[in-house]
């Protein structure tokens, strides 16, 4: 088996003196190791104070994420011999969470963001035996409009990789909506739609900034994106007067009117609170700090909207 040298710079953190350092190994191995039989080389040969979690290796459990030249993954999956980039592989631990020591972070805030979506089915007396003695029956029909995100194994991936999560630390995560996503569609669950879609809007399905990077970095190949595109689907048909109709209301007046959407007196509009008034505030003072003349904060009309506003009409009519 053929072997190769390259350089494993790793992202370390000692708790005892709060010091964080990249430390660099120089490897003679085989061609065929996974990230974390690199790992597990450099512990056992090199240095045994390196500290990363992991179990199955099997991308199973999902213990082992971390970021690996940029992008999350799982090490047990990934080949070592495909990140290497100008005889470099740089790991690092998952963004987003408290380093506990070296690749080992600590999951405890993405899991308590997990139990606010009640991530459980409330049983309906209807649709589910308040015995042992029968099953719960679900039609293939209705399982399959949530059985890829029963896939999910939590390894934390796309929230380590989550763009969202870089600005507003607030937001929820990937999986969180992925796992609300799978409880909202299946017909055992006895709990309002609308209920479990205010837990959301409280918390983030609109914060998400679709950048695809969850779907890049899910082992499983879940889409997580997606699934939030559709929880904001949903939350548009359950009320009239909510986060998300006000949302989708403005959205749409403002592409009809500029075609542009107004991002500056979105969050006021939808939020309709407090807090929404803040956020365009601050937007507005961001605006000026950067020299943005005030009356430039709100799109203006495309030169040829005129056109365009046709066009949505016929488009309205059609459908």
């Amino acid at each position: 088996m053929e072997k190769i040298k390259y350089t494993v710079k790793i992202k370390r953190y000692n708790p005892e003196t709060s010091n964080r350092f990249w430390q660099d190994y120089e490897v003679e191995v085989e061609d065929s190791l996974t990230v974390l039989e690199l790992l597990m080389y450099i512990k056992d040969k090199m240095d045994e104070s390196l500290t990363f979690r992991a179990f199955c290796r099997s991308a199973i459990c999902g213990s082992c994420a971390m970021i690996i030249n940029g992008r999350a993954g799982l090490a047990c999956k990934i080949q070592a011999k495909d990140k290497i980039k100008n005889g470099i592989i740089k790991i690092e631990p998952l963004n987003h969470l408290p380093v506990i020591k070296d690749l080992v972070v600590d999951q405890d805030p993405a899991f308590n963001k997990l139990k606010k979506i009640k991530p459980y089915l409330e049983p309906d007396a209807k649709k589910v035996p308040d015995n042992l003695k029968c099953e719960s029956l679900v039609s293939p029909e209705e399982f399959a409009k949530y059985d890829k995100q029963t896939d999910c194994i939590l390894c934390m991936a796309c929230y380590g990789q989550c763009n969202a999560l870089e600005g507003e630390a607030a937001y929820l995560g990937p999986f969180q909506l992925t796992k609300a996503y799978r409880f909202i569609m299946d017909s055992r669950d006895g709990m309002d739609v609308e209920e479990r879609i205010k837990l959301l809007e409280d918390a983030g399905i609109f914060d998400c900034v679709q950048c695809q990077m969850c779907l890049a970095a899910c082992p499983k190949g879940l889409k997580p994106a997606e699934d939030i595109l559709d929880l904001r689907r949903i939350a548009k048909d359950v009320g009239e007067d909510t986060v998300a109709t006000r949302r989708a209301r403005f959205w749409f007046e403002g592409v009809f009117e500029t075609g542009q959407i107004d991002k500056w007196h979105l969050p006021e509009v939808a939020l309709a609170n407090e807090e929404g008034k803040k956020i365009t505030q601050e937007l507005a003072d961001e605006f000026r700090s950067r020299g943005i003349p005030e009356d430039e904060f709100a799109p203006k009309p495309f030169e040829n909207i005129k056109d365009y506003q046709k066009f949505i009409k016929k488009l309205e009519k059609e459908l």
